[in-house]
C-alpha cells in the first residue's frame, strides 16, 4: 500500500507520472520506509480492512490496538469464541476501554483501520517523504535499502559508533524531521 497514488512518486523521484519502469524500486523504498515508521512509532499507518490482531492474555480495563485510526471493530471474540461487546473504543487512539475490567485467555479483534491512500495527514506524509526520498538515494546510488551511514567505528575497549548527517535518532534510519514529526505518532498505550 502506497499513501499517495504511485504517479505521485513518480514524479518525486523525476519520471513522468505514466512511466512506470521504476514502480519496483518505488513499492520497495515505500515498504521500507512504512516499516520503518511503524517501527519507530511501534504502530503501523496503512489501512487494513478487516484486519486481525490476537492478544495472550488480556487483563485490565483497555487495550491498545497496533493500527489506528480506527474506523470500524468488525468483531471482538473471546477464546471460547463469543462475541465480546462490553466495550468503548478512542478511534483516533486505538485504544478500547472494557466497560468492567476484563481477563480473557485470549481476545482476537477484527476491525477496519488505519490511512487509506490519500488520507495520511499532511505532516506524517512530510515525515513519509523525508524518509522515502532517504531509501530512494541510498537504491539509487548502489547501496542497499536501510543500510547505515556510518562513518566510522573504533571498537578497541568497545566505544565510539560515529553516524553521518543523513542517519539520526540514535543511529536508526529515521532523518531528523521525520522523527520530530513521528514522535507525535507514537503508540498510545493504555
Amino acid at each position: 500500500m502506497l499513501p499517495v497514488p504511485i504517479e505521485t512518486l513518480r514524479v518525486r523521484i523525476g519520471l513522468i507520472d505514466s512511466d512506470a519502469s521504476r514502480d519496483d524500486d518505488i513499492n520497495a523504498a515505500s515498504a521500507v520506509t512504512l516499516a520503518l515508521m511503524a517501527n519507530y512509532c511501534d504502530r503501523y499507518f496503512d489501512e487494513v480492512v478487516d484486519g486481525v490482531q490476537d492478544f495472550t492474555h488480556v487483563t485490565g480495563e483497555s487495550l491498545s490496538l497496533n493500527r489506528y485510526p480506527v474506523t470500524e471493530i468488525t468483531s471482538m471474540l473471546n477464546n471460547m469464541g463469543n462475541e465480546f461487546t462490553l466495550y468503548h473504543l478512542g478511534e483516533y487512539t486505538g485504544i478500547i476501554h472494557f466497560d468492567y475490567p476484563v481477563a480473557f485467555h485470549t481476545l482476537s479483534v477484527t476491525s477496519t483501520a488505519g490511512y487509506a491512500e490519500g488520507e495520511f495527514p499532511d505532516d506524517l506524509l512530510i515525515a513519509y517523504y523525508s524518509i522515502f526520498d532517504q531509501q530512494f538515494a541510498a537504491m539509487e546510488s548502489g547501496a542497499t535499502i536501510s543500510t547505515t551511514n556510518i562513518e566510522s567505528v573504533t571498537v578497541a575497549d568497545v566505544g565510539t559508533v560515529r553516524y553521518g548527517s543523513n542517519d539520526s535518532m540514535g543511529g536508526g534510519f529515521i532523518p531528523p524531521i521525520a522523527g520530530s514529526i513521528l514522535d507525535a505518532y507514537k503508540r498510545y498505550q493504555s
